[in-house]
């Protein structure tokens, strides 16, 4: 990848505008950059708009300069910004190089640059675009993001042989969880994470929000004392099986302050709960459950990205848990492949982020 076009990657990592995609832009000219910009909200200028407006503030021409977009620019007018490709036209960039299409129809913005004499070179970093946008091209296709979080020892367990998992990871990991669950729609666990932790699931930052707190519990054997369901907001789901009692739903309904719905006969089907909880206006759905929770999303498919936390410690044990559990594979040609991994530290822990590619 071009140097310039890892620099607007890096802006665009700034960006948050969901649900609209997070776009980076470059300009450069006689080989120095001019102009840098990224799509800091939705309703504030778009990227290109920025790292032009970047160009002239420092007193610089735009006439012959090239830029560079993570993203097609747009060619549309929206109810608060106006069309970058018309301003690209406009202020004379000769050339435009984007690392990835916009899938969105109502986009179209290279056909209108090249029709305009501009050259046009892309999609040239379409792996790193679709990783960096997955939440938004999965809203342009009305399928939520689902992602699973992870804490583990350095020799991959999530406990001791005897169940002992306080804390695997270090405080400032517990901590970006809590900015994590914030920025997700909903909150998944097992009904295994209920019985051995009894955690609330909430948000703990100032200003944060509660996700739904969903509970995958194919026999309703989740203690009634627990403290996901001494919350009275009406956010916490129980998904369970046909084979569940009726009498333990109703209980459970009345009682807890909770919905309780069928999602599966013998075992909770995690494609039919993802695309209930999407049909529920979910958007961002966030895993934290126990190995055979995080087995069974995988399996399923539905899994987009992984937030893995390592710690430095070993646990070691044979009956200590996995990550993963279910049945594995029986071939290499199996794995599910992760990719677009990227790390950084938090405190003495790492924390590896993975896109997960589909099979």
């Amino acid at each position: 990848m071009h140097t310039l076009m890892e620099m607007a990657f890096e802006l665009a990592r700034k960006s948050n505008p969901f649900p609209n995609p997070r776009v980076g832009a470059v300009i450069a000219k006689e080989g120095r950059v001019i102009g840098r910009g990224y799509h800091k909200k939705p309703g504030m200028p778009h990227a290109e708009i920025e790292a032009m407006q970047d160009a002239q503030r420092a007193g610089e021409s735009l006439s012959g300069s090239t830029l560079y977009a993570t993203l097609e620019p747009c060619s549309h007018t929206s109810k608060r910004t106006p069309p970058c490709a018309q301003e690209i036209i406009s202020k004379g960039i000769k050339k435009v190089v984007f690392a990835m299409e916009d899938p969105n129809p109502l986009v179209g913005g290279a056909k209108l640059l090249r029709e305009a004499g501009i050259e046009v070179e892309g999609p040239c970093a379409k792996e790193e675009g679709v990783a960096l946008n997955r939440e938004y091209l999965k809203n342009i296709m009305q399928k939520p993001l689902v992602a699973i979080k992870m804490a583990m020892s350095a020799d991959g367990k999530t406990a001791t042989r005897n169940g002992d998992s306080h804390w695997i990871s270090g405080e400032e990991s517990r901590e970006y969880v809590h900015k994590l669950r914030s920025d997700f729609d909903a909150v998944v666990v097992g009904a295994g994470t209920i019985k051995a932790d009894n955690p609330q699931l909430t948000s703990r930052i100032r200003g944060g929000k509660n996700p739904y707190r969903i509970i995958v519990d194919g026999s309703l054997g989740i203690p009634l004392d627990s403290k996901v369901l001494a919350n009275t907001d009406g956010k916490t789901i129980i998904a369970t099986t046909e084979k569940a009692p009726r009498g333990r739903m109703l209980e459970l309904e009345t009682r807890a302050n909770c919905t309780v719905f069928c999602c599966g006969k013998e075992s909770v089907d995690m494609q039919k709960l993802v695309s209930s909880l999407s049909a529920m206006g979910m958007k961002k759905i966030l895993i934290e459950g126990g190995s055979e929770l995080n087995a069974s999303a995988l399996e399923a498919g539905v899994v987009d990205k992984l937030y893995l936390f390592i710690a430095p410690k070993i646990i070691g044990g044979k009956d200590a848990k996995g990550v993963i559990g279910g049945a594995g594979i029986s071939s290499m040609g199996e794995a599910i492949k992760l990719g677009n991994m990227k790390t950084r530290k938090m405190g003495e822990d790492l924390l590896l982020e993975f896109s997960v590619k589909k099979r």
